[in-house]
């Protein structure tokens, strides 16, 4: 059997399926450099008991704690991340997956402790509690989070003669109700195992080095074992013959009082489940049409009014299995928050002229050619989501149309997608309204998240004028004459389709590495490099403009975010197409500079990349006209929401990360509250004039690589500096200027901004050089700890569910982070954090083995080889060097070589544990101000005095005052462009930045 797959996709595919009816697709390719594979079971939350929600969920975490053959407790994702790999699980309504990557050797190893996983579990009773705390933290992780509440809601108005039900679980649906009911969680759960998680529902992907035979007797040996007991679950119209909501209960109106700034408007129709129909995909015209953001389609004659910021059209995603489901959702602007007849009013307008033109088969054709062209040269994936994807796939799709089936559309069903349209009916649809306006309407709490709500009739004025727009002319010219009337029409054909998919001859020799070339008279600096990997007709822009303007202040910097949202506002009906061709772009402010991107086919990349550059120069003029209200007003209403919700409902460890990097950043860093007090001093004629400010004096640097040669990427430059007709370029050029986290122990202690969050964060950051041999030992010092990190503080000591530890450089840096996020008193949390470190770096000074040190540096060393699967993959590993100037390309070789030089040794690491020590640390705290009490500790814990030289900063301001103190006093010289061609000519043993910081 042949699997139809994508250009890129090189590896050799086969299916089989075992004895036991468990069926697989493998993946061989002798030049892979990762391995993976996923399992998907064909059961879920919708199959588990309606009185014990989130039974299922924690099955799924009980799986990992041990099996026979491997009994240790976190054994299974310590050996995984050691050999340089990933683990993770997830269960939806109708199946739950699990999924893993490793490094090639070490692939036999894994699939032999994940397949016991289901042949074998121990399923240890004494985890029972532990597990469900962390499906409590996880519950609670997202109990401010709209989607979450949207979906407790949707669970408690389904209908309860139908078995759809979907909860997360947490402490009392698992622990205290249970006991209330006399139920026996655990029994219930050994129960739900044996009764559901049958060989035959099962279906598997691996992804190796190994040949297709090796690849089979591998899995057939360790496989096979599994218990088939002929299970066969219903789906679809299957699972009941109830409906899934009773038609009363869902044809109604749903208030929501959100914890964030949100502001939604969602329109719902529940369908047949779709799944079946992937060969036609009749759902994809209507949520195609209804989504569509071009000319005379429903988003733009909304945002043309100021109605809406956005509008999306989707469908159930996880929740479906028994049915499916269509929405539209529209983010509304401040102005429009109880607009909603009117924006009902144009939306069954169009939808009525949809239903009397019917489906059109040139449509139809143009998606069927667009999605043909979307697999052709769809990129590869790493194997842990490509994994996950097939083995997902494979329980809808056959064997052959794995990878292909929930991409292309095979047939051209004209009457089926008419039928989707027709049940797009008054009478069917949920009306879904959110906003922060709506709180004292809602006067009910949903039974899962206890999140303000209220059902409402649909108002009978709402009834009327939908019903009258909907039937609006009784053929298809009076119902196209009425949509016309209020400016909606079908789209145009697509302009952006790609027509030139002939790949570019190559120069020989190709650089391996981005390569500078001569730029223009802005753009200095101009890096490319051709693609000869992927050979795929696409290509890659990025151009990075810095304007003296923006560092200057936070109102500058405001302007010019507000400026470049504009541009994309007023080009969004024109690129809307170029996107859905897949040739995107997006425009942004980061750290003092404008921040152009562009992908996708190369054919239309020039047209594109023009039309904004274009664009740019025709909003912000002195006209107060090449301002328009409407988007002005759409791009401060969203932007105020955004601010809000960074500023006072971000989670405590997003508080945490941002304010480091407030305190250590200096050049275009602003806290989300400065700009939220500049925002309401902007008006729009504070935008007027702003183009010839931003590009008065500038200086550029771009990156372009794909399939692109030398010649098209400087006329590229060239073209888009022609546009935007920059008089002068900047002369000199500031360093990105870094602070030092000042010698031994700081922390900095912060009150959480988010009132509702039940949660603090604790972050210990160790901050050493920027060097390669810094990284690649705190690299292997990572691969040994993390594991043990989750699996004491997470696992044993169940202190939350976002508990971590990771590696990573900043421009001047080099940092060893740890994390927990927690209900538990942050004190407390920081002393077990201290205790972990205190303990292991011990025991990596005295006790660390040698075979365990070599399997970590093995890890450490597969991850660096791992080669990128795509062109974008390539592309990112190149922006981080690219944006921070350090222009370090063969920063990842150099690490490589390092760690295969015989340099790091067993002794060299414990030596280097010394450094670690001795580096300086600092912390940040975010305590909650929720008055809920935290969790008590455990028996005979207790929280220790702080030491006597813990520098402690106390509050924001006192942290900002540092901040301030430090760089009024260490200024640093600026950098001259002659200084820059230095830095690339120096010895490359060294970074390319590497320099005396300032300190603390």
């Amino acid at each position: 059997m042949e699997i139809h797959k994508p250009d890129a996709h090189r590896r050799e595919y086969a299916y089989f399926e075992l004895p036991n009816q468990l069926k697989v697709v493998v993946g061989s390719d002798p030049h892979c450099d990762k391995a993976g594979a996923a399992l998907t079971v064909n059961t879920g939350l919708c199959d588990e008991r309606k009185d014990l929600p989130g039974l299922a969920h924690f099955l799924e975490h009980m799986l990992f704690t041990g099996t026979k053959k491997y009994p240790k407790e976190g054994e299974y994702s310590e050996f995984v991340k050691q050999n340089g790999g990933t683990t993770n699980a997830n269960t939806g309504c109708y199946t739950t997956n699990y999924m893993f990557q490793v490094k090639v050797e070490a692939l036999e190893e894994t699939l032999d402790r994940f397949a016991r996983f289901f042949s074998e579990p121990l399923l240890t009773k004494d985890c029972t509690d532990r597990e469900i705390n962390a499906v409590d933290s996880e519950f609670q992780a997202g109990l401010t989070h709209p989607a979450w509440r949207d979906i407790g809601i949707l669970n408690m108005s389904a209908n309860p003669a139908h078995p759809f039900h979907v909860a997360c679980g947490n402490n009392k649906m698992l622990r205290d109700d249970p006991k209330e009911k006399g139920l026996d969680l655990y029994e219930e759960m050994l129960k739900f195992y044996r009764d559901f998680y049958s060989a035959n529902g099962m279906t598997l992907s691996v992804i190796g080095k190994e040949s297709i035979p090796e690849l089979e007797a591998m899995i057939r040996e360790k496989f096979s074992v599994i218990v088939n007991k002929n299970l066969s679950l219903p789906r679809g119209d299957a699972v009941s013959d109830q409906p899934p909501f009773l038609p009363k209960e869902w044809n109604r109106l749903l208030l929501q009082s959100p914890v964030k700034d949100v502001k939604t408007l969602k329109f719902s129709w529940v369908l047949p489940w779709q799944a079946p129909l992937w060969r036609s995909k009749p759902k994809a015209y209507a949520t195609h049409l209804l989504g569509h953001e071009g000319s005379g389609s429903l988003t733009a004659r909304l945002k043309e009014r100021g109605l809406i910021a956005s509008c999306v059209s989707s469908g159930g995603g996880w929740l479906e299995g028994a049915f499916s489901l269509l929405h539209v959702q529209f983010v509304l602007t401040d102005g429009a928050v109880h607009e909603v007849e009117e924006i009902g009013k144009l939306l069954f307008t169009y939808i009525g002229m949809l239903q009397k033109v019917g489906a059109k088969q040139w449509i139809l054709e143009e998606m069927q050619r667009l999605h043909r062209i979307q697999f052709k040269f769809m990129p590869d994936r790493q194997p842990f989501s490509l994994a996950a994807s097939i083995a997902a796939n494979l329980q809808v799709h056959p064997p052959a149309e794995v990878l292909s089936g929930p991409v292309l559309i095979y047939d051209l069903d004209v009457t089926g997608a008419q039928e989707i349209l027709e049940r797009l009916t008054l009478e069917a649809v949920r009306v879904t309204h959110q906003a922060k306006v709506l709180e004292e309407r809602c006067t009910e709490r949903d039974s899962s998240y206890d999140s303000p709500m209220k059902f409402e009739e649909l108002p009978d004025a709402w009834r009327e004028s939908w019903c009258n727009a909907l039937h609006a002319g009784s053929t298809a010219e009076e119902a196209v004459k009425a949509a016309e009337a209020v400016g909606l029409h079908l789209p145009h054909p697509n302009p952006f389709i790609p027509e030139d998919l002939d790949l570019k001859a190559l120069a020989t020799p190709n650089p391996v590495l981005p390569r500078r070339l001569q730029g223009g008279e802005v753009t200095r600096y101009l890096f490319h490099r051709q693609d000869d990997v992927f050979l795929q007709p696409k290509a890659l822009f990025l151009c990075v403009i810095r304007s003296s303007l923006m560092p200057s202040t936070a109102m500058n910097a405001l302007r010019a975010t507000v400026y470049t949202h504009i541009v994309q506002e007023a080009l969004s009906e024109y690129s809307y197409d170029a996107d859905i061709a897949n040739c995107s772009y997006s425009l942004d402010i980061g750290e003092g500079s404008i921040i152009f991107m562009a992908g996708g086919f190369h054919d239309k990349l020039g047209v594109l990349i023009q039309a904004v550059a274009q664009k740019m120069v025709e909003i912000g003029t002195s006209s107060l006209d090449s301002v328009p209200e409407n988007y002005y007003r759409i791009v401060v209403d969203r932007l105020r929401d955004g601010l809000r919700n960074q500023a006072f409902h971000s989670q405590p460890l997003s508080q945490a990360k941002l304010r480091f990097n407030e305190l250590s950043r200096r050049v275009g860093v602003f806290a989300p509250e400065e700009f939220l007090k500049e925002l309401e001093l902007l008006t729009r004629e504070k935008i007027c004039g702003i183009v010839s400010e931003l590009f008065s004096c500038c200086h550029a640097e771009a990156m372009i690589a794909g399939n692109q040669t030398p010649e098209d990427a400087q006329k590229l430059v060239r073209d888009l500096e022609e546009t935007l007709k920059i008089p002068s370029t900047m002369q000199e050029l500031k360093t990105i200027e870094e602070a030092a986290v000042p010698s031994g122990r700081t922390l900095w202690n912060l009150e959480s901004t988010d009132k509702d969050d039940p949660n603090h964060a604790v972050v210990a950051k160790w901050q050493l050089s920027r060097g390669v041999r810094e990284a690649c030992f705190l690299q292997i010092v990572n691969k040994i700890l993390s594991p043990k990190f989750f699996d004491i503080l997470r696992t044993q000591q169940q202190l939350g569910y976002v508990v971590g530890m990771g590696i990573g450089p900043s421009t001047h840096f080099n940092f060893l982070t740890a994390q927990v996020q927690t209900e538990f008193p942050p004190d407390y949390v920081r002393s077990r954090i201290d205790a972990f470190f205190e303990e292991h770096f011990k025991w990596l000074e005295e006790g660390l083995e040698e075979e365990e040190f070599q399997t970590c540096l093995k890890g450490a060393l597969s991850e660096l080889q791992m080669k990128p699967k795509n062109l974008s993959e390539e592309f990112g590993r190149y922006q981080s060097e690219f944006f921070q100037r350090t222009y370090d390309f063969d920063r990842r070789d150099r690490k490589i070589q390092f760690l295969e030089s015989g340099q790091v040794t067993l002794q060299s690491l414990r030596a280097f544990v010394a450094e670690i020590r001795a580096a300086p640390l600092f912390y940040v705290q975010v305590r909650k101000v929720l008055d809920k009490e935290d969790k008590p500790l455990p028996e005979n814990a207790v929280v220790p005095k702080d030491p006597p030289d813990l520098r402690i900063l106390q509050g924001y301001e006192e942290g900002r005052q540092q901040r301030d103190e430090l760089f009024r006093t260490k200024e640093r010289r600026s950098k001259t462009f002659k200084d820059l061609v230095a830095d690339q000519q120096q010895d490359r043993t060294h970074d390319v930045m590497d320099q005396v910081f300032f300190p603390w």
